[in-house]
């Protein structure tokens, strides 16, 4: 059996008879380009606050909450374009605070505790 194996590994892969492809599109093959989404930092942080918003149950709430601050560190960590924006991050931290009831500086002291 490991001689046929061995046998079989020596051959050379056959080359293709058709021509290289002429324009760049047909060498990648086709697909739609509209169907690649990149979401922005900004897209993925409002993901996880609406995930919070759904959340009835207050401690479940803060723990979401704990989860939107973590995405926007490791955004952050990732150098995602805007992530490091003190805008969005005051956007963050007010919407947080406006969803659990707690103040930003309270969710940052929680953040820091949860790491």
């Amino acid at each position: 059996m490991t001689a046929t194996i061995a046998k079989s590994a020596r051959k050379p892969i056959p080359k293709s008879k058709r021509p290289l492809p002429s324009s760049p599109w047909r060498l990648y093959g086709s697909f739609n380009a509209g169907c690649i989404k990149r979401p922005s930092a900004l897209e993925v942080i409002d993901e996880f606050l609406r995930r919070t918003e759904l959340t009835v149950d207050p401690a479940q709430k803060l723990a979401q909450a704990q989860r939107v601050i973590g995405a926007l560190m490791a955004l952050h960590a990732f150098d995602a374009e805007g992530a490091s924006s003190a805008d969005i991050h005051q956007y963050v931290f007010g919407r947080l605070s406006v969803l659990t009831g707690e103040t930003p500086e309270a969710l940052v002291t929680m953040a820091g505790v949860a790491i």
